[in-house]
């Protein structure tokens, strides 16, 4: 059947029967019992930031990363050091590692989640600095914090640059010790930049 300017070709997956069914102009089909193809190549449809984006994710793999854990709803976003297992090109989401999960986790051993694109944050090339952004004093960050696997929001004080060193100096956020924030230094490839709306 031909509607318009769309066709589409369905095939029955339990009988291999061909039929055909119509798409809506804003070209949106849904239905687990069939595989639908048509005349657009959903590679076609990508546009190419997104494909670059994509294949960005997927040259993760075997890298650490910085990884919310916690669901979109959650009080508090907690941001953990996990290791990319896998990337699924299909549902985009991200497979990962917690090697090293807090005591108070169930088992006590390695966990893995599946999240999506949305909720890792690559860290900087270690061997790289000179492709690395640089985030200036006064600018808030999330960085690891120091002897731990988490990450927390920092306010920059020094950059690697002015110090000529690898570590940026950061005051973190609620690390008050004797009515003051101390200055910690943390390795450039352990800070990113500060995700949009970030609860802590």
């Amino acid at each position: 059947m031909i509607v318009g300017r769309f066709s589409v070709a369905v095939v029955d997956r339990s009988s291999g029967s061909l039929g055909c069914a119509h798409i809506p102009s804003f070209h949106k089909f849904i239905c687990p019992c069939v595989v639908v193809q048509h005349c657009f190549s959903l590679q076609r449809r990508v546009s190419p930031s997104v494909r670059n984006q994509i294949e960005a994710y997927a040259s993760l793999r075997g890298e650490q990363v910085a990884a919310r854990v916690t669901a979109d709803d959650a009080e508090k976003d907690e941001w953990f050091v996990v290791k990319v297992i896998h990337f699924d090109r299909e549902t985009k989401e991200v497979e990962v590692l917690d090697e090293e999960p807090g005591d108070d986790e169930e088992g006590g051993g390695q966990r893995t989640y599946k999240l999506s694109m949305s909720c890792i944050l690559p860290f900087p090339k270690r061997n790289d600095p000179s492709t690395t952004q640089e985030f200036l004093p006064g600018k808030p960050v999330l960085a690891v914090y120091p002897g731990t696997t988490a990450l927390y929001k920092a306010t920059v004080i020094s950059t690697p640059r002015k110090r000529k060193s690898d570590e940026y100096l950061l005051e973190f956020d609620d690390d008050e010790e004797d009515g003051a924030l101390p200055q910690r230094t943390v390795p450039f490839h352990k800070v990113v930049a500060l995700p949009e709306g970030h609860r802590q």
